[in-house]
């Protein structure tokens, strides 16, 4: 439980820090404005395209990208079912955190602390496959809620959105291993070592807004919480038992699946119109919880020798 609380930690500090500044200066929305086009605009992108490009799309792995993908478009799906029972403004709130976790920043750590370095390959694969799919279908389909048809704004939009095109040129420089020069690769690592520190930010300062003492507010943002962290993992285990496929590899695919909502989904909430407030209380209430339900996760995992 200590490493985790470890790798989680530096998350609260710099929002908690942000929430602290933002009782005392009032930073303006012009300024919270200018981190999120940063992150949206350049920080995601760079994160993302590295996230891809690092992968290792080769044949042994394709039992690994198979069974992940199907399991995030099932509950990509399963999502759907429940449409009727929120807001429009919330149905896209939850369609986009559903699987949105927090798999690179807090994943990696985590998988190393259990697996140690070697699993890190493995790791870069379930971060591109993630990354995938929220950033094509995930986004694709707020971009389609935005224009509310497919047609030809829908498509222009997509074509210059910069997370998707991200997407495809990780993929691209992947498949064919076109080498990337050391500069543009420099420069691209530290635009995304940017983004997390100023998307956390971010939600410090909104964070330091919000009115802690509405109770009702929670309720919602509890479920969730055990949705994403115990219920998902087990969606995904079960699936495994069902088809009797051997866990031993899927142990990590296992332990993402049960991480605490990112931060991502909060620096594109403007652009797609989402629950900012549910989003904010989603991160902090769920990553508290992780430092419970991971240490569950890898015990289970360790009882059984998976």
């Amino acid at each position: 439980m200590l490493p985790i609380f470890f790798a989680i930690a530096p998350l609260f500090l710099l929002i908690f820090g942000a929430a602290v500044v933002q009782k005392f200066r009032k930073i303006d929305e012009k300024t919270i404005q200018i981190f999120n086009n940063f992150s949206l605009n350049f920080g995601f992108p760079a994160l993302i395209f590295l996230s891809i490009f690092r992968a290792n799309f080769s044949g042994e792995n394709a039992k690994i990208i198979f069974w992940n993908s199907i399991f995030l478009l099932e509950i990509f799906g399963g999502i759907f079912l429940f449409k009727n029972f929120f807001s429009a403004k919330m149905f896209r709130t939850i369609f986009i955190c559903a699987i949105f976790g927090n798999v690179a920043y807090l994943g990696i750590p985590v998988l190393t602390q259990i697996f140690g370095a070697e699993i890190l390959p493995d790791a870069s694969i379930l971060i591109a496959i993630y990354i995938f799919w929220i950033f094509t279908f995930g986004v694709g389909f707020l971009e389609w809620q935005k224009n509310k048809k497919i047609g030809k704004n829908f498509w222009k939009n997509l074509a210059k959105n910069p997370l998707l095109i991200s997407v495809f040129a990780g993929i691209f420089f992947a498949i064919f291993e076109i080498p990337l020069p050391k500069i543009l690769h420099e420069s691209a690592k530290m635009l995304a070592n940017s983004v997390t520190p100023i998307v956390l930010i971010v939600i410090g300062l909104f964070v330091g807004k919000i009115n802690w003492r509405e109770k009702q507010n929670w309720a919602p943002i509890f479920l969730f919480s055990i949705f994403s962290l115990l219920i998902l993992p087990a969606i995904f285990l079960a699936q495994k038992i069902f088809f009797k496929i051997s866990i031993e590899n899927f142990a990590p695919s296992i332990i993402e699946a049960a991480m605490p909502l990112a931060i991502s989904p909060f620096a594109l909430a403007e652009k797609y119109n989402l629950d900012e407030n549910f989003i904010a209380r989603a991160i902090f209430l769920s990553t508290i919880f992780s430092i419970f339900s991971l240490p569950f996760w890898i015990f289970l995992l360790k009882f059984f020798n998976f």
